[in-house]
């Protein structure tokens, strides 16, 4: 449990997460990519270092946003896109996030997931990022539930 993830998981799942930013950027995303993107910021902050406290919380609360910016484009006909600051944030969490696979205690990453599990049943869904207003940006209640656990 000390260890980290085993080199090939944590590939696989750089790819999956690559492979779902480069589809919604290049306008060929789908709700299921997006709920991808959502589940690795929320992975990402239940992994962070507990002694960062909340100090990295608005880069984190931005990328939920720009999550459901593309979700409400989709909602108009837009597609599932991503503007390039959009992309930004969102690639700048898949790298944290690549990081802390690489390097995370595998019971961090498991920690993580049962946080994720807890969050998913709760019947509120309210963002769990801290200082989200009103509990954050509306992203809608499952299907995108079962979505998040793909992996």
């Amino acid at each position: 449990m000390l260890l980290p993830l085993p080199v090939a998981k944590v590939r696989a799942l750089s790819l999956e997460n690559h492979l779902a930013l480069a589809a919604i950027r290049g306008g060929h995303g789908s709700e299921g990519a997006a709920m991808n993107l959502l589940r690795v910021v929320y992975l990402a902050w239940f992994i962070r270092d507990a002694a960062e406290g909340d100090r990295y919380a608005g880069v984190f609360r931005e990328a939920e946003t720009t999550l459901a910016r593309s979700r409400a484009r989709a909602q108009q006909g837009q597609g599932w896109t991503l503007p390039e600051g959009d992309h930004e944030v969102l690639a700048d969490i898949l790298a944290l996030h690549d990081q802390q696979l690489a390097s995370a205690p595998s019971h961090r990453y498991t920690a993580a997931w049962e946080r994720l599990d807890r969050f998913l049943r709760n019947d509120d869904l309210v963002s769990p990022l801290p200082g989200a207003p009103d509990g954050g940006p509306s992203l809608g209640r499952p299907p995108y539930g079962d979505e998040l656990f793909c992996q």
